[in-house]
């Protein structure tokens, strides 16, 4: 029973992918369906959205899809000069499937398996900017990784180590590694905002409503984070200040999945939500520009 359902999910995702190749080769402009990442790329040139089909780059106002194979992404995320992702190969590839954790140092054009390869498909990835951290949320046991949560490779997944998680509560919907610091981390759940300063050892809880989205301001100073009950994006400091609440677009009942700093100028800003919709601002949420509605072009 479990070889035939493996067979039905695998055909299935074989026959989407199929489908989505043939949509974006008529359209010659990506189709964003279900959004697993936001990122800008190192120079901050380039606005980075993985989807269940494919890579998808924003450069100088148009759209485009990256040069190497159509992933099912799941995790996503960029630290300098490099992306880590999971998620699923197209059908053909020699990359295994499920991908466990795979990095790219061209943009996506070619992919490197790094650890865990046909064994974790991981759907909550972070990576420090600069400190070489990587987190991962695994929800199933394997070998390197005997029980589920979070866990912790600095080696790019040659090690591993599982988080105690003390504090944190609920289910966890996003990550953010401090972009500086290794032992920094930020989690966003169904139960609020939580920053750890020890590896995730344990969490104090930041904000106590359900918060979607999670990300570190470039210099490590501040800390985004969106509210989903309350349609809110929100600037906290890590040490002493006030908390600012940023504008946002009129998203109505839809929420902000995804927060993306440029990692190169602090005024700019991106915005994925559920919905799969796009902003981009560049004075620090004051204004926004809409460039993706409903995972189509505005």
């Amino acid at each position: 029973m479990d070889r035939y359902s493996n067979l039905v999910r695998s055909t299935a995702r074989a026959t989407a992918l199929l489908l989505a190749v043939v949509a974006v080769a008529l359209r010659a402009e990506p189709l964003l369906f279900h959004v697993h990442g936001l990122a800008f790329s190192s120079d901050g040139k380039v606005l980075l959205v993985p989807s269940h089909f494919g890579l998808s780059v924003f450069r100088d106002g148009s759209w485009s899809e990256a040069n190497g194979p159509i992933h099912d992404f799941a995790g996503f995320a960029v630290a300098r000069g490099v992306i880590y992702a999971s998620g699923h190969p197209p059908p053909g590839t020699s990359l295994p499937d499920p991908l466990g954790l795979v990095k790219s140092t061209d943009g996506g054009g070619t992919w490197q398996v790094l650890a865990l390869g046909g064994e974790i498909d991981f759907h909550v990835i972070a990576a420090g900017y600069r400190s070489n951290a990587i987190y991962v949320l695994n929800a199933q046991p394997v070998p390197a990784m005997p029980a589920p949560g979070v866990y912790l490779t600095r080696d790019e997944g040659r090690a591993w180590r599982r988080s105690a998680a003390r504090g944190l509560e609920g289910e966890i919907l996003a990550l953010a590694a401090h972009p500086l610091e290794a032992k920094t981390v930020a989690a966003a759940t169904n139960r609020g905002l939580y920053l750890s300063r020890d590896a995730g050892e344990r969490f104090t809880r930041v904000a106590g409503k359900a918060a979607t989205g999670v990300a570190f301001d470039p210099d490590g100073k501040y800390l985004y984070y969106a509210l989903a009950t309350s349609s809110k994006l929100v600037s906290v400091p890590l040490e002493r200040g006030a908390r600012i609440e940023v504008g946002l677009p009129r998203i109505g009942l839809d929420f902000v999945t995804h927060i993306a700093p440029s990692p190169v100028d602090d005024r700019v800003l991106a915005l994925a939500t559920r919905g799969r919709s796009i902003y981009i601002s560049n004075d620090r949420g004051s204004t926004w520009r809409q460039i993706a509605k409903r995972g189509d072009l505005p």
